[in-house]
This record gives C-alpha cells, structure tokens and sequence, in this order.
C-alpha cells in the first residue's frame, strides 16, 4: 500500500477536497490516543497521588513497619484477583473466591487441630479444597454451559454454608503454632505471604506475555469462535482457569488460618468486592481478551494504600465503608470504559 501511494505521486488534500474531512478525523484519533494514554497511566497517577496525599497527612505512612503492614494486607487480596485477572482475561468469572478462602481456612485448621493430620497433610486438604470448588465450577460452566457468574454465585452460597455446617458457625482454633510461624516470618526482611503474592505475579507475567497458554487466554477471551476455528482448545482452557482462580483461593484460606491461628467460614467474606475493584482499577474488562497482570498488582496496591491510610488518619469505619463503595462504583465505570476500549 506505502508503495502505490507513492509511485502515484498523490498530494495531500487541498481545502476543497475533503481536507476538513481528514483534519477532523485526525483530530478524533488523536483524542482516543490521549484518552487511551490517560486511562492507561490513570492507574498509576492515582496510585502516586495517594502515596503522596497519605505521606503529608500521615508522618507514620512511609515508615518501614507501615509499608511492611501494607505488604501483609494485600497479599491475599492481591493472590486473589491475579487468579481474577487469569478468569476474566479469558473470559470468565469466580465469585466462589472469598466463599473457598473460607471453607479452606476451615478444613485446613480442622486437618491440623482435629484430624491430628501433619503440616504437609493439612496443606495438601487445603489445595484439594479448593481444587474441587474449581472442578464444581468448571463443571457448571464448562459442562453444563451455566453462565459463570450465575454458576459461581450459586456455588459460593452452597460453599458458605457448608463452611458453616461443618464449624456450627464458629471458629476452628489451631493450638499448633508451625503454621502460624511460617505465615507470619519474614524471609528476606518481607512478610511470607508478600513473597508468595510477589513470585506469582512474577510467573503470571510471564506466562500471559510469552507463552502459548497465555496467547490462547487473550485469543479465547477476546473472541471464543474465532478462538475455537485457530484450533484452541476452548473448553480446557476455560477449565484450567476456573480451577486456577479457586486453587489460588484456597492458598489464601491457608494464610489466613496461619494468620489467625485458626479457621473460620467467615474468612474471606466480602472479598470478591475489594479484588473486582483491584482488577477493573487496573483497566481488566469484564468483557474478557484485554489486560495486564501488572496493573492488576497497581489496583491492588492502590486498594491497600487507601484501607491503610485512611485507618492511620483515623477515618471512621461508616466513612471507609462508603468510600470503598465509591472506589467500587469508580472501578465499574472504569471497567466498562476499559470493555470498549479493548473492543474498537
């Protein structure tokens, strides 16, 4: 195309004839791009803004014991919403993610304290926790051909309130301190879970940029038909992703009992709402085929800033609350501006 344009000799357009048109146009273009480059650095100017707003406000925000609480915060969350990031990237979505950190907690703090079941044992009943909520949904989604938010949904009722009916409501207490130990060291001067939350995004990254798995999740979720006729093996993939987002909800159940040395149903209650607001702060479409696992990690960090300083400045609870509901509102909208964005 360059060469014929050239070999034509064609002159730019003259006043009559339709350079109004190809200025306006040009114009146009150059708007999406700055928009375009607004919503992609929205993220991480917001992020600095609250670094910087927190840091004036608070003489405590940016001292090592704070920054280290933050890092201990947002590990699980963080945990959670890659899983999310890999879920809706192709496509899906988990809601049974806060609902299996709970029953985790519960059967790996019932294998330690009432089954008399070694560390290794308790962690295995854990991940096989959360691998069969990933089956049961693969099941509903993949199987039956159930919408994956209203299989998830179910599904995350029927979880609670197993978790409920195996504890009465209550919590199981570990007297056995080796978990308690491992989650709350701090190898390399950082909190364990911090490390493990930091090491998966490391691997996602890769595996979502440079390897086929993670072409196919792009290609499945940006368009499954055309996925389907390239040769992609749909209906596994969608399988390996809702098994991924569940499997990465039990690790969080296992940290968090190491964290409370105990389990309870309620563990992880509620949390679907500060990972969604994580993963559409960082521009992931609900509408599947577009994203980045690292701004996935900036929403993150953009949530745990803004819980940790508006507890140090002393905001009251009623108040965090709506502006968490505000945040969640804001990611919605930026969720959807990200859906059609990735859809031109």
């Amino acid at each position: 195309m360059t060469t014929t344009h050239k070999t034509a000799g064609l002159a730019p357009p003259g006043p009559g004839d339709g350079g109004g048109a190809g200025t306006a146009a040009e114009t146009t273009v150059r708007r999406r791009s700055w928009a375009g480059l607004a919503l992609d650095l929205g993220i991480y100017l917001a992020l600095l803004a609250l670094v910087i707003y927190f840091s004036v406000s608070s003489e405590f925000f940016l001292t090592e014991r704070n920054l280290l609480n933050i890092g201990q915060a947002i590990a699980v969350t963080g945990i959670l919403a890659a899983g999310m990031t890999v879920a809706l990237i192709a496509g899906q979505l988990d809601l049974t993610i806060g609902a299996t950190q709970g029953l985790t907690s519960v059967m790996t703090a019932t294998a330690l304290q009432n089954w008399g079941l070694g560390i290794w044992a308790s962690l295995a009943v854990g991940l096989l926790v959360g691998l069969a909520v990933g089956a049961v949904n693969a099941t509903l989604v993949v199987g039956v051909g159930i919408n994956s938010i209203i299989a998830t949904l179910a599904v995350s009722i029927a979880v609670y309130g197993l978790s409920l009916q195996i504890t009465d409501g209550e919590n199981v207490v570990v007297t056995d301190t080796t978990l308690q130990d491992a989650v709350n060291s701090r190898p390399l001067g950082l909190p364990a879970p911090l490390i493990v939350m930091i090491v998966l995004y490391a691997v996602l990254y890769v595996v979502l940029s440079y390897t086929r798995f993670g072409y196919h999740v792009y290609a499945t979720g940006g368009n499954e038909i055309a996925a389907q006729r390239t040769g992609i093996r749909v209906r596994p993939l969608y399988v390996a992703v809702l098994v991924l987002c569940a499997v990465l909800a039990g690790i969080t159940g296992i940290i968090s009992t190491g964290r409370a040395g105990s389990g309870g149903p309620t563990f992880g209650q509620g949390a679907e709402f500060d990972v969604l607001a994580a993963v559409l702060l960082g521009g992931i479409g609900l509408g599947g085929g577009a994203g980045r696992i690292q701004r996935t990690l900036a929403g993150v960090l953009l949530i745990g800033v803004l819980n940790n300083g508006l507890t140090l400045l002393d905001v009251d609870s009623y108040t965090q609350k709506l502006v968490r509901g505000l945040v969640f509102v804001l990611a919605v909208v930026l969720g959807a501006i990200a859906e059609r964005k990735s859809r031109r």
